[in-house]
């Protein structure tokens, strides 16, 4: 049995009753989704082997035999890196491609995704689960300004709203200030962006001095959110704000939050979800592979997105594993003389000083042989004073991070701060929070 077909005639029947597929979401078996993923996987295990020149060859130079894989931990060391994905698209086609959609994430090379129609409106259609989680209903009024161009967020919004049978409009990236003078004339409940605009929204709304009653904020984009501007937004539209987790690869959502917002669900339907290479704290690689794809399946692709399982069930009764907020990316990894440094390491420095905003960097160097911390700051009202600042950093380091303190005390590493306006440091969609520049130095 296909596993396609059942969650898309789930969908279906959820369309129509939302609190009544809760129910049996969470009545479900986990074994249940399990077995039909891994009789889905081989199914498309198999079309990728005869029909795919990239896996037909990878596989015959590894001595795979796909009669004896059961799932995506029997092919051992076998994976999916994004550079393959970008400079052979067209390798791993499996089907008549119909549609595209690009991202450049954080390296500035555009990567390509081929899909269906049929593809692309399944995955719209995932969106009613959202809709039931939610408890959104036909007298809510949705907003979305995710982007199109090449990318996923727009098109998908686009296609989703209609599954939701309620007034909503999908106006793309337009200025955070037009669409809050637009709020009293079509009284938007429910507003749905990335991170970047939903913060600007919120800025704009501040300085109005008028907030406007928002039952829910839904946030997505695929980079993910601090706590410092996770607790801005909700603290002034009084609404939660549930973050989505996707990517273009993916061509859907990966996972999302409940309105716990403690972790992404996994979206068990259509994907086996992998940690490879766990740490210490089972902090590892995400590894996706796409279970009935037929366009261009994608087998154990490496994400280079860092994240744990979370292996207690969440209380809110759905029975997909979890995974944490993403702690960065594999090059926001960085081994330094303070430990093995990622973006999370520096949200706790800088979690709690005021009059920075949400975008910063920081850029690990090398000066007269010492490694050195650069934080590259974007100001708020751009007339902080710089002394303030630097100084409850430094407090902030002292009391979260006592060996990286200590190395600083000790003369092993040195701090540096550069102080930007805002907007300076964003140069894409998504902004690499962590950089190693030490190369820079030994090219001199």
């Amino acid at each position: 049995m296909d596993l396609s077909v059942i969650a898309d005639f789930s969908l279906r029947i959820a369309s129509l009753f939302p609190q009544g597929f809760m129910s049996y979401l969470r009545a479900l078996p986990p074994a249940v989704p399990e077995q039909l993923r891994q009789i889905a996987f081989r199914r498309t295990l198999q079309l990728a082997s005869r029909r795919s020149s990239f896996y037909r060859e990878r596989f015959a130079n590894r001595g795979i035999r796909i009669e004896k894989i059961r799932g995506p931990e029997d092919l051992g060391d076998f994976y999916v890196n994004s550079e393959e994905v970008r400079e052979t698209p067209e390798a791993f086609l499996c089907g008549q491609p119909e549609v595209a959609i690009e991202s450049s994430g954080t390296t500035g090379h555009v990567t390509r995704v081929y899909m269906s129609q049929r593809e692309l409106d399944y995955n719209a259609r995932q969106g009613i689960l959202l809709k039931a989680l939610y408890g959104i209903s036909s007298e809510d009024r949705v907003l979305s300004t995710f982007d199109y161009g090449f990318c996923l967020d727009g098109q998908i919004a686009q296609r989703v709203l209609p599954h939701w049978r309620l007034f909503g409009l999908c106006v793309g990236r337009v200025d955070p200030a037009e669409i809050y003078r637009r709020m009293s004339a079509y009284r938007f409940n429910i507003v749905m962006s990335g991170t970047p605009w939903l913060l600007r929204f919120t800025e704009v709304a501040e300085t109005e001095g008028r907030r406007f009653p928002l039952k829910l904020l839904v946030g997505g984009g695929g980079g993910g959110i601090t706590d410092r501007a996770r607790s801005r937004i909700e603290t002034f539209w009084e609404a939660p704000l549930c973050m989505t987790y996707g990517s273009t690869e993916a061509g859907t959502l990966i996972g999302f939050e409940c309105l716990r917002r403690d972790g992404y669900h996994l979206n068990e339907f259509d994907f086996y979800v992998e940690i490879v290479e766990p740490d210490g704290e089972g902090y590892g690689e995400l590894v996706i592979t796409t279970v009935h794809r037929s366009v261009m399946p994608l087998i154990r692709y490496r994400t280079r997105d860092v994240a744990r399982l979370i292996t207690e069930r969440c209380p809110c009764g759905l029975p997909f594993r979890r995974i944490s907020p993403l702690r960065g990316r594999l090059d926001e990894i960085v081994a330094s003389v303070w430990g093995n440094v990622h973006p999370d390491f520096f949200e706790k420095i800088l979690g709690a000083v005021p009059d920075i905003n949400d975008d910063w960097q920081v850029a690990l160097r090398e000066k007269d042989g010492k490694q050195t911390f650069q934080f590259r700051l974007e100001l708020d009202n751009g007339i902080s004073r710089h002394d303030n600042i630097r100084q409850r950093i430094l407090e902030s380091i002292r009391r979260e991070h006592k060996l990286a303190w200590q190395a600083y005390e000790q003369g092993l590493a040195d701090v540096e701060f550069v102080f930007h306006p805002k907007g300076a440091l964003r140069k894409g969609r998504k902004l690499l929070r962590l950089v190693d520049e030490r190369q820079l130095a030994n090219s001199k």
